[in-house]
């Protein structure tokens, strides 16, 4: 199991050390140090002078880890400079390298021109170790929410539901990927300095934010998302990619009664979901295919395949039970209800169903 080093910090996104450690009135206070990972640290830094951010750096030993500008607004950060107590902002730093988990307590941060540390909170987060990144992709209405919510409960993985923010990262790395043989110059200096690095670690550090861990659920179905898988692995190389599948009968079923609108639109973004992971799962060194209706028919054998492939064996059992517990929703599964001719379609929206899903569903077995 995940090894917690301490459990004494606050939860993911909380800030209420700030509050909690308010300087007095006029009171010169540099910074706090607030969480400490293998792979960033974060916390806040007072500014320069007005307007001007203060520039931080965490050192293991001789070793800067990671550097950066104190520049994020945060809510309570913005109160107290509203109410002139205080004019600070908000820092994240990401490691070039991780820290192996022993030395993480050991890692200092500091304020570029002095020469004393930031002080660490009195409840100050030590993250998790080892890291954990899961990525639950699929189409609409197979299963994700579910499994994400298990997973998240059970792992004890922070989670923000859909997030579709990789796939915006992603686009911006590919375009500034360049090309070293472009008869344009600036698109040859993107390539040569390796400008798609700025969106990997942009990724890493929005990722980091955001859940306070460098542990993490992403539940994100869709397209997008799906295309989005390898360029994670380039933020995150140890990441866990579980896909769930769903019978299209009965996901296209579920799809209009939960969201309406154009059955055939519905049928093409199954489709294209499915098509795309046949592309994107040939470049990802591992992964896992969970069928939604296994999830309720199996739950014991979807939870040790689970377990086992997250590196947590020993969950197995509580993700069976969260499984068999937890409300699934169940929209258009179940049996009599996965046959195209019993879903009460029209004959129109029969054959449009076969064309348009068709080849799909021969690539996955689906009769």
């Amino acid at each position: 199991m995940e090894r917690t080093i301490t459990s004494t910090g606050h939860e993911a996104g909380s800030r209420s050390d700030c509050a909690a450690e308010k300087p007095a009135e006029n009171t010169a206070t540099l910074g706090r140090v607030e969480t400490l990972s293998t792979e960033f640290a974060s916390g806040w830094a007072s500014a320069r002078a007005a307007g001007q951010f203060a520039h931080v750096f965490a050192m293991l030993e001789n070793e800067v880890l990671g550097f950066g500008a104190a520049s994020i607004v945060r809510p309570d950060l913005e109160k107290a400079r509203q109410e002139g107590r205080l004019d600070a902002y908000a820092f994240m730093l990401t490691f070039q390298r991780a820290v192996a988990a022993e030395l993480v307590s050991s890692i200092q941060v500091f304020v570029v021109g002095q020469p004393a540390m930031l002080t660490r909170t009195k409840s100050i987060k030590i993250d998790r170790s080892p890291c954990l990144r899961l990525f639950l992709l699929g189409s609409p209405r197979s299963g994700t929410s579910q499994l994400g919510s298990t997973l998240a409960k059970v792992l004890g993985l922070p989670w923000l539901g859909e997030g579709h923010g990789a796939p915006l990262f992603a686009r911006a790395a590919d375009a500034l990927s360049g090309d070293k043989g472009a008869e344009n110059g600036l698109v040859r200096h993107l390539a040569r300095e390796n400008f798609r690095q700025i969106a990997i670690q942009a990724a890493r550090s929005a990722y980091f934010h955001m859940h306070g861990s460098a542990s993490f659920v992403d539940k994100t179905p869709g397209v997008p998302m799906i295309a989005a898988a390898p360029f994670l692995l380039e933020c995150f190389a140890d990441s866990r990619f579980i896909f769930l599948r769903r019978n299209p009968v009965a996901n296209i079923r579920s799809r209009l009664a939960k969201f309406g609108g154009p059955f055939e639109e519905h049928c093409r973004d199954w489709a294209a979901a499915m098509s795309e992971w046949l592309r994107v799962r040939t470049m990802l060194p591992h992964f896992v295919e969970i069928q939604q209706e296994e999830m309720l028919a199996a739950p014991e054998r979807v939870a040790r395949v689970i377990a086992d492939y997250v590196r947590v064996p020993e969950a197995a059992e509580r993700i069976c039970e969260s499984l068999k517990t937890d409300r699934l929703e169940q929209t258009g599964a179940g049996a009599g209800k996965t046959d195209r001719l019993q879903a009460g379609w029209t004959v129109e929206q029969v054959s449009a169903f076969d064309r348009i899903c068709g080849p799909a569903m021969r690539a996955f077995g689906y009769g």
